[in-house]
């Protein structure tokens, strides 16, 4: 979960470039004015300590108050293999596909699958440019939920009540399997697409407000730091 971050954090790492082998001079100097542009000065790139505790404020500042779901006639998956794989996964475990929602007002879809078991249902998310991944979210009657998804751990910390738990890159099987043997009671009816809409959206608010309340640790924003360096070429930051 929280695509809705990452997107900032995508935004941001353009320019971080702290202790990186950044190359030629124009390319330092392109960081800078991009860090400039995002709110940094020259204060906050004296150390990585600096650096990481403003990139978490501004992340929190760019985050949105709340996001509401609205639902679409279409939309073009960023990859179509892993969503039809994924749909083919989710139709084998015997759920039903449902119309696919946009999150206002950021950028990313998901597109419920309801099924028989009591208190669950999947979900397909496509955020780009982070791609594709599988839900499978157990609601319960307290109000709280917890999603279990095919993604690595993204090193920050979650809402107890509304848990978005990491567990690799398996299949949606083993994501169904990990729900159902993980949290197998007090789990509410069986749920129609209205209801997984608004229990989706409901957990997104809710840890919106509370992060937006304890905001991001520098130990939180470095992790994901190191992650993005993982999966781009800080070259490909300055293009």
């Amino acid at each position: 979960m929280f695509s809705l971050q990452v997107s900032d954090f995508i935004k941001i790492a353009i320019g971080a470039g702290v202790g990186a082998a950044a190359g030629a001079a124009i390319q330092r100097l392109v960081r800078r004015r991009r860090l400039r542009s995002l709110g940094f000065t020259s204060a906050d790139l004296s150390s990585q300590e600096t650096f990481f505790k403003k990139w978490a404020e501004i992340t929190v500042q760019k985050m949105p108050e709340k996001i509401s779901f609205t639902q679409i006639d279409s939309h073009s998956w960023s990859k179509a293999s892993e969503y039809a794989d994924a749909k083919a996964a989710l139709e084998r475990l015997g759920l039903e596909r449902n119309p696919v929602f946009a999150a206002s007002p950021q950028t990313w879809v998901v597109e419920f699958w309801t099924g028989k078991d009591d208190g669950l249902f999947g979900a397909i998310l496509d955020s780009r440019p982070h791609g594709i991944h599988t839900e499978v979210m157990v609601s319960f009657t307290d109000g709280s939920t917890a999603s279990f998804e095919n993604t690595e751990d993204c090193g920050r910390r979650h809402l107890e009540k509304h848990n978005w738990i990491h567990c690799g890159t398996v299949a949606p099987q083993q994501l169904l399997e990990t729900a159902l043997k993980e949290r197998p009671q007090h789990r509410v009816g069986q749920m129609r697409l209205d209801d997984c809409a608004q229990t989706y959206e409901h957990a997104t608010n809710e840890g919106l407000a509370w992060r937006r309340k304890v905001g991001f640790s520098p130990a939180e924003m470095k992790y994901t730091y190191e992650r993005l360096r993982r999966k781009h070429s800080p070259l490909g930051w300055f293009s």
